[in-house]
């Protein structure tokens, strides 16, 4: 995989052989050492700030992610959480001191929608969804200064579910990994990028109401809370057997309340989301595309405190102002320059838009402007050639570009996406919050692009050493 950031350390064949081997196996077998060896390198290559240290961020301006700002105040960390935050504090006299004059810090972003694994920069497939890719694409998020990471619909789950728990188990750092399993139509759910692969995995088939009941049950038991569903009219398009009924997606959200499994819907017709939230469903993966938001669907946002991802950077690549990632030298810190020379040359620069696709552009804007307040991040990286923590910024960019402030888009991106899957722990800088936050060179409140203006990322109190991971994604193989 080329810039994967242990390709030339250790070779890792044995553990993407190991898809369908137990993860707590008792025998010490050359690939249970080859799998902890892996982790141990990533150890290595980790966070050098002691976590149990307190430490003192002081003068610098603090942007707490739900909209309320301290101009000049100080932060203090220990054991990987918050321990109190202000303009104003009583300093233990041991705290290690940083001084960080006319700094920002935000709080480190929560993508709700992505898809890891699959993307290999340069090649991508599920043959990557690799112990090592996977592993590697946390990272990049936190390169970037996402914290928390929600991978939707498309994860082999003994891969996945291995990762997640040596994350839990602390042998492994970068962005906080939350799985998602899928549910659709057999035939359906996913982009035909996914489903034309041969080993996809990700859709558990639904046909009537009690399988989608059960499916709930099953998924609950196994220990997720998050699930994903898809109702989407291209289902019926390509072949799948049915698009997802009302009295099935009814059924589906009435036993995951029961379960406190939040249910993402992706639905991208105003249609379908009147159906969906008059159901029950609180969560969207896409906003209407289609035509402009009425004053009904609007009230019943408002009354059911609806969360809609709008994925825009998946939506803009045919507007004049797109700028492919390889023009882009903020996207040069994670790959080589093969890489975007590949890119370039692959590339097809789009056409001019109709007057048609104008008028459906500018419907889009205002319809995103009118949902500001219920707006949620997410990207759809990984499965729509966008790139993992790169696409995030460009994510918020788009956000103000469509009418919301730089406060408003920063508040939607942290502390109103932890919020909507009840993550308690993440998204605001707040005493016995998690101390996952970014340290910026500039105020993104004079301008949302000054989120890229990054100096350091902290995730569980530690700091990221992108350093390391740059030169790592950047060197040719």
């Amino acid at each position: 995989m080329t810039g994967s950031f242990l390709h030339s350390t250790v070779q890792c064949r044995s553990i993407e052989n190991n898809h369908h081997k137990p993860v707590n196996g008792s025998a010490m077998t050359s690939e249970n050492l080859i799998f902890q060896l892996f982790f141990a390198i990533i150890l290595m290559l980790g966070q050098t700030l002691n976590a149990q240290s307190t430490n003192h961020f002081a003068n610098v301006r603090l942007i707490l992610g739900n909209g309320e700002i301290f101009e000049q105040g100080s932060l203090l960390i220990r054991d990987g959480s918050i321990i109190d935050i202000g303009p104003s504090l009583d300093i233990p006299d041991d705290a290690v001191f940083h001084d960080l004059s006319g700094q920002t810090i935000i709080p480190a972003l929560v993508n709700t929608h992505a898809h890891l694994g699959w993307e290999a920069y340069g090649d991508w497939g599920s043959q990557y969804f690799t112990d090592e890719n996977l592993v590697d694409h946390l990272y990049r998020h936190a390169y970037y200064g996402v914290g928390t990471i929600i991978s939707t619909g498309s994860d082999e789950f003994e891969i996945a579910n291995r990762v997640k728990l040596e994350q839990l188990r602390g042998n492994i750092k970068g962005a906080r990994y939350h799985l998602s399993p899928g549910m659709g139509s057999p035939g359906g759910g996913p982009n035909p990028r996914f489903t034309s692969d041969p080993n996809f995995w990700g859709v558990n088939p639904i046909i009537d109401p009690e399988q989608g009941a059960n499916m709930v049950r099953q998924l609950s038991s196994e220990g997720y809370d998050i699930a994903k569903i898809w109702v989407d009219s291209r289902d019926e398009l390509r072949g799948a057997q049915i698009k997802v009924a009302p009295e099935i997606y009814r059924a589906i959200l009435e036993t995951a309340s029961d379960y406190d499994m939040r249910i993402i819907a992706h639905a991208t017709t105003l249609t379908d989301h009147k159906s969906l939230v008059s159901a029950g469903n609180r969560r969207f993966i896409h906003m209407p595309y289609d035509m402009a938001v009425d004053d009904e669907y609007l009230d019943m946002v408002r009354e059911n405190n609806v969360y809609i991802v709008p994925t825009l950077g998946m939506i803009t690549k045919q507007e004049p102002y797109y700028i492919p990632a390889f023009q882009d030298p903020y996207f040069y810190d994670q790959v080589p320059q093969s890489v975007i020379d590949s890119l370039n040359g692959n590339y097809t620069p789009p056409a001019n838009l109709s007057a048609e696709a104008e008028s459906l552009s500018a419907i889009r804007a205002d319809n995103l402007f009118k949902l500001k307040d219920h707006i949620i991040f997410g990207t759809d990286a990984g499965a729509v050639g966008d790139f993992f923590g790169y696409a995030d910024h460009v994510e918020l960019s788009l956000f103000v570009r469509m009418g919301m402030t730089p406060m408003e888009a920063i508040v939607a991106s942290t502390s109103r996406s932890a919020q909507a899957f009840g993550l308690t722990d993440v998204g605001t800088l707040q005493a016995g919050k998690a101390a996952d936050f970014v340290i910026l060179n500039a105020n993104p409140l004079d301008d949302i692009n000054n989120t890229r203006q990054i100096s350091d990322v902290y995730i569980r109190g530690e700091r990221v050493e992108r350093e390391s991971w740059r030169t790592r994604w950047t060197q040719e193989d």
